[in-house]
């Protein structure tokens, strides 16, 4: 988008006297680059107020695919910019690869339009090394595990960053209270700089625990949300606006030999239950039937397998009745998997089915994708909504209009199958809310 849209003219006419008796103006537009819609406008003023004020903490709760991310990184560069230290740093975390590399690559592009002076990205996840004592002024995006890992190594790293935190940011942050990562938080806001969490579920468990609780007070018991300005709730607002696609739940019974136990109150299905599920032929034939019949209405379409086997295997039976596929999982090399998702997130004019285990739940942003099948069952409310949320840009976001969710599991638990109920299910958990 142009700067600069038309210039502004100023016309001058005299009387025969040689005095001035009109002036006529062409309005000059001029369009921000990095740019917020309303709602994110709103957040991101709810955002500051709430990391000024003494508890300098909070949680942005947003739907999947309403911008979280680009807030986060208008926060960030507002708080950087505030430091203006040498060495301030805004810290953000993630548990990924795909989210930190997701993370970094906005963070430079909004520092390039919001930034008052020149700073470092610093990139330290997966297999790359940085020296953590001698960073410049910038960003630190770091993956969780790596950091807690040079801090087992170097005991006094954390206080050290601290030290130069002028923020710190937590992508996903319903993880942040895993004993591992909230670790990682406490030590790095020991000086007390503000806390972002960042996240569509701000909750652990679809019926609360005390792991939900503890991560409320990990935030002050703070959330910001979009004002739902007369509508029912936030995501109705933003589908009604256009920002989000209006979702259609199919449920899909499939009936099978494969007998799986039901897991215990608050756990999820084990990796031994999935793979078994993965073995089955005739869940996979199912699976790829529906594959088949989405990726003939649909350009785009995700499939979320019960495992990595099965991933591949339905694929490869997709494939082989001329149906265009590919398939990533963890043990997929990185720059294949690069590849693979660029081709799956390009303009092609090919219908493609994506194959994947445990990969795209986040960090993963593909907005022409129309159609998921979520064919893993699951308990966990979050990963549900994580894997919905991926149809879900509207087409102000670049999107569609509606979304197909087909769901291979019977689910019984609140929120399955209404994207509205899942995201107010943490509701009574936050005392400090902006917009509820």
């Amino acid at each position: 988008m142009s700067a600069l849209g038309r210039w502004r003219v100023r016309i001058l006419s005299r009387s025969a006297k040689g005095s001035v008796v009109s002036e006529a103006f062409e309005e000059e537009e001029v369009s921000p680059e990095y740019s917020l819609y309303p709602h994110q406008r709103q957040v991101l003023r709810d955002i500051l107020r709430a990391l000024s004020s003494p508890g300098r903490r909070a949680i942005a709760h947003l739907p999947t695919g309403a911008g979280k991310t680009r807030i986060g990184s208008h926060t960030s560069c507002r708080l950087l910019n505030e430091a203006d230290a040498d060495d301030a740093l805004v810290v953000w975390l993630a548990a990924t690869e795909e989210l930190c590399e997701q993370a970094a690559d906005e963070l430079s592009d909004a520092w390039t339009h919001l930034g008052l002076r020149e700073v470092h990205v610093h990139r330290y996840w997966g297999n790359r090394s940085l020296d953590l004592r001698a960073l410049s002024s910038g960003f630190l995006v770091t993956g969780l595990a790596k950091l807690r890992a040079a801090s087992d190594s170097d005991h006094t790293l954390l206080a050290h960053l601290a030290d130069q935190a002028a923020a710190v940011i937590f992508d996903e942050a319903h993880q942040a209270v895993a004993q591992t990562y909230a670790f990682v938080t406490e030590q790095l806001c020991s000086t007390r700089p503000p806390l972002l969490g960042l996240t569509a579920t701000p909750g652990r468990t679809a019926t609360l625990s005390e792991s939900d609780y503890q991560l409320a007070r990990m935030f002050n018991e703070t959330k910001v949300s979009i004002d739902p300005g007369g509508h029912d709730s936030p995501v109705t607002y933003l589908i009604q606006n256009l920002y989000l696609a209006d979702p259609r739940f199919v449920p899909i019974s499939f009936d099978s030999d494969t007998a799986v136990p039901e897991p215990e109150p608050g756990t999820d299905y084990t990796k031994d239950d999935l793979d078994g599920l993965g073995r089955n032929d005739e869940r996979t034939s199912k699976i790829v039937e529906l594959a088949k019949t989405a990726a003939a209405r649909h350009s785009r379409t995700i499939v979320f397998c019960p495992s990595v086997e099965s991933a591949i295997e339905c694929n490869r039976l997709l494939r082989r009745e001329g149906v265009l596929s590919n398939v990533v999982t963890a043990d997929t090399p990185r720059d294949d998997r690069r590849a693979l998702v660029s081709a799956f997130k390009d303009d092609s004019r090919e219908h493609m089915v994506m194959f994947n285990y445990g990969v795209l739940t986040a960090g993963f942003d593909a907005p022409r994708t129309r159609c998921v099948i979520i064919a893993r069952p699951t308990t966990s409310l979050v990963l549900y909504s994580q894997m919905a949320g991926r149809a879900m840009r509207g087409p102000r976001a670049g999107g569609n209009r509606t979304a197909e969710i087909m769901t291979v599991a019977d689910t019984n638990l609140p929120g399955f199958g209404s994207v509205t109920d899942a995201f107010t299910n943490w509701e009574e958990l936050w005392s400090n809310n902006s917009a509820s």
